[in-house]
This record gives C-alpha cells, sequence and structure tokens, in this order.
C-alpha cells in the first residue's frame, strides 16, 4: 500500500506541475481510497500542494516566467478567498463540500474542454 501511495501522490505531482488542478483528486484519493477523515485529508492536500507550489515558483522565478502584475491580482483576492473558503469550510457539512467539490471539477472540466476547443479551432483559422 505504500507504494501506491507514493505512486499516485507522483502522479498527482506531476499533473500540478503540468497545469492540471489536480487537488480536488487529491483530497479524493485521501478520503474515499485512504479513508482518512475529511479534515485530514484537507490538511494533507494542503501541505501536497504548498510543497508543489515552492517547487514551481522557484522553477518559474529561475525561468523568469512570472508575471508580477497578474500574480499580485491572484494574491490580492486568493489570499481573502482562501480564508472565507476555510471558513465556510469550518461551517459547512462535508458532504456540501464534497457534492461542491465535484461540481467545481465537472464544470471547470467542462468549460476547459470548450476553451481549448474554440482556441484550437482559431488557431487552424489562422494558419
Amino acid at each position: 500500500m505504500q507504494l501506491f501511495n507514493i505512486v499516485v501522490s507522483f502522479a498527482l505531482a506531476v499533473l500540478a506541475g503540468l497545469g492540471v488542478g489536480s487537488g480536488g483528486l487529491y483530497i479524493i484519493f485521501l478520503h474515499d481510497i485512504l479513508h482518512l477523515p475529511h479534515e485530514a485529508a484537507k490538511n494533507g492536500n494542503l501541505l501536497f500542494f504548498v510543497t508543489a507550489l515552492l517547487s514551481a515558483v522557484v522553477i518559474h522565478i529561475r525561468q523568469k516566467r512570472l508575471d508580477y502584475p497578474f500574480l499580485a491580482q491572484i494574491l490580492l483576492f486568493g489570499i481573502p478567498g482562501a480564508y472565507i473558503g476555510y471558513l465556510l469550510s469550518e461551517y459547512l457539512p462535508v458532504r456540501v463540500l464534497r457534492v461542491a467539490l465535484g461540481i467545481f471539477l465537472i464544470l471547470s472540466g467542462v468549460l476547459s474542454f470548450f476553451i481549448n476547443k474554440r482556441k484550437s479551432g482559431e488557431s487552424k483559422r489562422e494558419k
């Protein structure tokens, strides 16, 4: 089982490095496969992605790929948003959070599919 956990964690880290929002997948893995309580899965997910984030930031700084004005906007709204999310997670039942996460993952996947499909069609027309 330990090897399985390592393989899944590595695969999710690769997905995170590719820009895939795999945080929801990691929570599902921790909660549904490893049967951790929701609070422990949430905390494990945060710890996992803080480490992935730090390594990605170092790489992007070295490659001079950060758009600092955009980064400032993300931080300006992301920090209060994360705090509000934390407060909501303390008061909403786990079932509501799981349904909300599932809906978010489905909607973001559908939106991503259609945005990428539209961009792909536009690039074909430009050629």
